[in-house]
């Protein structure tokens, strides 16, 4: 823990990138968020002279395909489309196999078969909500915490550069949890959110590993 703080007043001072605050209220994008970017770019939103790219596309393509104006906190409604109809909208990848676009559409189905249909409903903790979601192929716990805090609930997603910047400042490899337990603690300890810090790490890391192409790194 005290390593880590080292670390982060000394690389992020000065180079803390703000969560941009995910998708609350929105149950429907946050769970096509979490699950395309599941070893994705997550490029960039749409701006006035160039196409959104990424997992920014996909969550375009599906707000568009469902209701450009509105916001979009019903899965049971997610769950009655055609995946076929939903990969048009998000684009073709897969994740342990199977189509992303199917395991986003039978996630909602699952979820809502528990009683998950807004983002209100959402509780991480719940083991049956935490099952209906783990328990299609493709999709873990990892991408699980994610998609909670992509509506709002305080965590920490120890994928790939969240884990390099633990093991930059404690000088040791660490597995997935003990760099989620590491953040966890860490952020109490300097009194920033777990999602907040967890973002600038990973932002931090990403850049310092991809130099100019920093811009479009993977979550």
């Amino acid at each position: 823990m005290a390593q880590l703080a080292v670390y982060v007043d000394a690389r992020l001072r000065d180079d803390w990138t703000e969560w941009p605050g995910g998708w609350p209220d929105q149950i429907e994008i946050a769970l096509v968020d979490a699950v395309m970017s599941i070893r994705a770019r997550y490029g960039r939103p749409a701006a006035v002279s160039t196409a959104a790219t990424g997992v920014h596309r996909a969550v375009a393509g599906y707000r568009q395909l469902r209701a450009p104006t509105l916001q979009l906190d019903d899965l049971a409604v997610l769950a009655s489309l055609d995946w076929r109809t939903v990969e048009r909208a998000v684009g073709r990848q897969v994740t342990g196999g199977v189509p992303k676009a199917r395991a986003i559409v039978e996630a909602a189905g699952r979820l809502t078969d528990v009683g998950v249909t807004s983002a209100a409903h959402l509780d991480l903790s719940d083991m049956k909500q935490v099952r209906a979601y783990t328990g299609v192929r493709g999709l873990g716990k990892i991408t699980w915490e994610y998609f909670g805090m992509l509506l709002g609930r305080p965590g920490v997603k120890a994928d790939r550069w969240v884990i390099a910047a633990v093991d930059d400042a404690v000088k040791r490899r660490t597995s997935p949890a003990e760099a989620r337990e590491i953040v966890l603690a860490t952020a109490e300890a300097i009194g920033k959110g777990p999602t907040e810090l967890e973002h600038a790490l990973w932002a931090h890391r990403r850049r310092s590993a991809r130099g100019a192409a920093a811009g479009v790194g993977t979550r």
